[in-house]
């Protein structure tokens, strides 16, 4: 047989001979397509094995929190923050319980009713508040040095506008009121 025949020339056996020669040559390339991919995928695969070890990890973080009491972390948390507000509270007291002292005339400083709006907006910064706006007139001030009286205020604490008053007896701060806009109204 010449290589130059045509295909109907071919005998019965010689073109199923030759089919299967296309045919096995056809699987041979699939075969080797999909050997390349399986290739590609142990690739690939082999990155995801760090994903076991993690899983590992995430499960000793998870046993090791589970030792944890939340609730007890909580509670502590909340008395840290109670003694803190405690804590400025006192040394808000002791300030100003130390400006009532009688002190020597050679003492430099500003005058005690110059001093007593700075102990006011000092005593509401302990307490939580800021953007502080005292609404008496400076020239009340020394007339509460001596006497007793209010300092009317108006300041913010968690985005709300409080207004009220500081009590103030013989210089020293005795009680603050202040209430928020939504407590005052019914």
């Amino acid at each position: 047989m010449s290589p130059t025949l045509p295909l109907a020339a071919l005998t019965t056996g010689e073109l199923v001979g030759l089919v299967t020669v296309l045919a096995l040559a056809g699987l041979l390339g699939v075969g080797v397509a999909l050997l390349r991919r399986l290739a590609g995928l142990a690739e690939r695969l082999e990155g995801l094995q760090r994903l076991e070890s993690l899983d590992q990890r995430l499960k000793g973080l998870a046993e090791s929190q589970g030792a944890l009491d939340l609730r007890r972390l909580e509670h502590v948390l909340v008395d840290l923050r109670d003694s803190q507000k405690r804590s400025e509270e006192r040394i808000a007291q002791a300030l100003e319980s130390r400006e009532r002292e009688p002190q020597p005339e050679s003492t430099p400083g500003a005058p005690a009713p110059a001093r007593l709006p700075e102990r006011v907006i000092n005593r509401l910064v302990a307490l939580g508040y800021e953007r502080i706006e005292l609404l008496t007139p400076a020239s009340e001030f020394e007339a509460l040095v001596e006497g007793e009286g209010e300092v009317r205020v108006e300041a913010r604490r968690s985005g709300a506008t409080y207004k009220g008053r500081v009590l103030v007896k013989q210089g020293a701060i005795v009680e603050v009121a202040l209430r928020p806009p939504y407590e005052i109204f019914p």
